[in-house]
């Protein structure tokens, strides 16, 4: 077959036209040194590999974009480190004076606002004046970010900043716009210009980061800033317990309880916020997911970054904007889940029993059953969970949304649920995974379900031993075994552990059958572990409740009490039992002659119990003042008689008057000229 006809030496002039470009291997070596300077990228250094490369109509990656600050001098980062350790050491004599010291640093730091907050060792400083500041103050600052959160919220301290202006400013959006409201009907005039409300401030921070919302939305930092302005222009609580940890990680420092400083107590209620936040609120929502397609958004479900910001932009849906949200096909919920009946193996099924046993992908699980319509949730249930949930208690991750599954059934539904589980509950106490058990508990009381065949099945997981019952339960013998050995480690405890004791905790709650199995276990074993659990810092609890709560009978109050006879003092000085001595006191309310007992024991001990901050506690409880001075008023205190004459002065009012109260209420009378009184 014949050839196409080329040229000859073609690759040695192709080479020798490369040559001649630049014949000085210095100025070459120089120019590759200066182009790895200018553009870092390792793509556009390719460029010289090859050199039948064709470059496409494109500029290299520029990145200079990123403002530098600038970095604070040695004084400057020695004066603000020792202000840090000032505000966190809070050994101010007065507010007056505290707030004097806050002003000066504020008037240092002016002009360097975006420094401090950049600097590795002084942005917690900024973290720390913005707990403590005043709203004034708080003003000032966030007029000084204004312009540069695009950058701020992506910084690895920065973020923090923001953060934390965030979470104290929105505390007084609600006080200015009812102050405002106020003013409006007094009709009094104001001059607008002078400062900017605070709602105002956070439009224009919302403003800067528009149109960026999609890169942001997986950034390391600055989807921490995002979740946490969904939760400010949504009026949620900021210190929810339930959010905390969606909005910041476990490791987060709370800085201002260091400070010294209370945050108002609506910062942790749902906050009343303007109009225009939900405004802002459903255009911000609308945006972040805007670009994104449905594909895109199942992958966000099980990205360690993007799922909590898709948990709060599902929650603020279903909860913020109403459940009929999620009847609008282009709502999140109907974009991630389009199926309407979930019926045989779609993509929508598909999708969510995978979420099950992802670590990442369950937890917004959680959130779809949590704040899902009743509609789809009872679908949910039927098709996908109810013949199933068996197998899903089983997985230790699949376990913490059958919890939340539980948390929302009705008795039929859960006295099902708990007949499907039943089987499950010997390997669930033996892999010590106990938080289904402990919800089929709590759901059960609420819902009034018989809970008999599931103390059944614990007496058979357990043991039919109420000693190793309960050492099994609460796993005694390991915290004996670190007790005795030489490690240091003695407040920690281990996870199977505080897991029993919840579980036990739990029980306790029940009537029948479920106390009886930790009241007998309480009763058996002997003084000296009884006094280990009393002194645990997590079993202590259990101890706590089986003394006081309603299912704890006067039988068992009566044997159990009886057991820390010559104990007492002994734990009042300790840190976990002095917490069992408090408990102590309403066990032994129709026990008068046993409190009695446990008072003398105080009295000895009177001057270790003065010298120990938990041991003055007790004393002040169980009011050993009046058991000394007034031991009549004590006892009458004791029997739980605190409307009697002798604690009570007032009730000689309720009392009919006497001869000479009648006789010098009449004297009166006469002498202000009024009538006498019947």
């Amino acid at each position: 077959m014949p050839r196409d006809k080329q040229k000859r030496g073609r690759r040695a002039e192709a080479k020798r036209k490369r040559d001649d470009v630049i014949t000085d291997p210095t100025v070459l070596k120089r120019q590759k040194s200066s182009d790895v300077c200018n553009y870092p990228n390792p793509s556009y250094e390719q460029l010289e590999i090859r050199g039948d490369y064709i470059p496409l109509d494109e500029e290299p990656v520029d990145y200079t974009g990123t403002p530098f600050y600038g970095l604070l001098d040695i004084e400057e980062q020695e004066y603000f480190s020792h202000a840090s350790g000032l505000l966190e050491l809070n050994q101010f004599e007065t507010e007056e004076e505290k707030s004097i010291f806050i002003e000066r640093v504020y008037e240092e730091a002016n002009g360097k606002e975006l420094k401090i907050a950049c600097s590795q060792s002084c942005s917690r400083l900024m973290e720390k004046l913005i707990s403590a500041s005043t709203v004034s103050q708080i003003k000032r600052l966030f007029s000084k970010f204004i312009g540069h959160f695009l950058n701020l919220v992506q910084h690895r301290f920065a973020s923090h900043c923001c953060e934390c202006l965030f979470i104290h400013a929105a505390q007084y959006v609600t006080s200015e716009m009812k102050k405002k409201s106020s003013k409006e009907k007094e009709n009094l005039e104001e001059d607008s210009t002078s400062e900017l409300q605070l709602e105002d401030l956070f439009l224009k921070a919302i403003s800067e980061l528009e149109g960026n919302w999609g890169y942001l939305l997986t950034e390391r930092f600055a989807s921490h800033t995002i979740r946490l302005l969904l939760l400010v222009l949504a009026g949620k609580p900021l210190r929810n317990p339930s959010t905390t940890t969606v909005i910041a990680s476990r490791k987060k420092e709370n800085l201002a309880s260091k400070v010294g400083t209370q945050l108002d107590p609506s910062i942790s209620e749902k906050r009343a916020v303007p109009t225009s936040f939900n405004k802002a609120l459903e255009k911000m929502m609308k945006d972040l997911v805007a670009g994104l397609d449905n594909t895109y958004l199942r992958a966000l479900a099980t990205h360690p970054v993007g799922n909590p910001v898709l948990q709060l932009l599902l929650s603020v849906e279903l909860s913020h904007m109403g459940k009929s949200k999620a009847k609008d096909p282009d709502s999140l919920l109907r974009r991630l889940v389009p199926d309407e009946n979930l019926q045989g193996d779609g993509e929508s099924a598909k999708f969510l029993k995978g979420l099950f046993y992802d670590p990442v992908g369950s937890r917004l699980l959680e959130t779809i059953v949590q704040d899902a319509p009743g509609k789809f949730f009872k679908l949910f249930y039927k098709i996908l969970v109810r013949e199933r949930i068996g197998s899903f208690s089983r997985n230790e991750i699949a376990g913490h949304v059958v919890v939340r599954i539980l948390e929302r059934l009705s008795k039929d539904d859960l006295k099902s649920a708990m007949d499907m589980i039943l089987p499950e509950v010997a390997p669930l106490v033996e892999r010590s995974r106990l938080t289904v058990i402990k919800a089929l508990i709590e759901r059960g009381i609420v819902r009034g379900v018989d809970l008999g065949p599931l103390a059944a099945a614990l007496l058979s997981a357990y043991g039919d031993d109420a000693v190793s019952r309960i050492n099994n339960m609460l796993k005694l013998q390991r915290s004996n075994k670190e007790s005795d050995g030489t490690t240091s480690s003695s407040n920690t405890s281990s996870p199977e552990q505080l897991h029993g004791s919840l579980l036990a905790q739990a029980m306790l709650k029940s009537t029948g059958p479920l106390s009886e199995l930790v009241q007998s276990s309480l009763l058996a074993v002997t003084t000296e572990t009884l006094i280990s659990i009393a002194q645990d810092p997590v079993v202590s609890h259990v101890l706590q409740d089986a003394l006081t709560l309603p299912t704890s009978t006067p039988q068992f109050r009566r044997q159990i009490t009886s057991r820390f006879s010559g104990k007492i003092a002994e734990l009042a000085l300790h840190s976990s039992g002095s917490h069992v001595v408090d408990a102590l006191w309403p066990a032994t309310k129709d026990l008068l002659f046993v409190k009695q007992r446990f008072a003398e024991e105080l009295v000895v001990h009177e001057r270790a119990l003065r010298d120990s901050f938990v041991g003055r506690a007790v004393w002040r409880n169980w009011s050993m003042d009046l058991y000394k001075r007034k031991r009549g008023s004590w006892i009458a205190i004791a029997k739980g008689l605190e409307d009697s004459t002798e604690i009570n002065p007032n009730a000689l009012t309720h009392k009919p008057k006497s001869n000479i109260d009648l006789a010098r209420a009449r004297f009166a009378a006469k002498a202000n000229g009024s009538k006498e009184p019947s």
